[in-house]
């Protein structure tokens, strides 16, 4: 769930995209609805995606802005959309990586089961 290495340097680099189309691709429609504090909801969730935080849950809200910005938009279908949408499903279904904040309050646990008793030793 936590991959080191080259993978965890590639789910970084996806999810820093990720934020950066959010920011681009829902931002500009956004803005024009005319009030800047539209930009908010975008921003904390490309910035959770950014750092690693709670990423699951912020790759649904991505997936979510992303919707409401394509049904409420218009026009015709942008191909930074349909990306963000693809990378958002992509990051939800695979995990922060090693290199999020995720991993230092969820990170990798032992589980450490008892051993089976032998029902006959006392």
């Amino acid at each position: 769930m936590f991959p080191t290495g080259r993978p965890g340097v590639a789910l970084l680099l996806v999810r820093i995209a990720l934020g950066l189309m959010l920011m681009d691709g829902v931002s500009v429609r956004l803005l024009q609805l005319g009030s800047i504090w539209f930009l908010a909801a975008p921003a904390l969730v490309a910035l959770s995606l950014g750092v690693g935080f709670l990423t699951p849950v912020a790759a649904g809200l991505c997936i979510l802005l992303e919707l409401t910005t394509l049904v409420t938009a218009g026009g015709p279908i942008e191909a930074v959309h349909v990306c963000a949408l693809l990378d958002a499903v992509a990051i939800g279904l695979l995990g922060p990586g090693a290199y999020s904040v995720d991993v230092r309050l969820f990170g990798r646990r032992l589980v450490v089961l008892p051993s089976r008793r032998d029902p006959y030793d006392r």
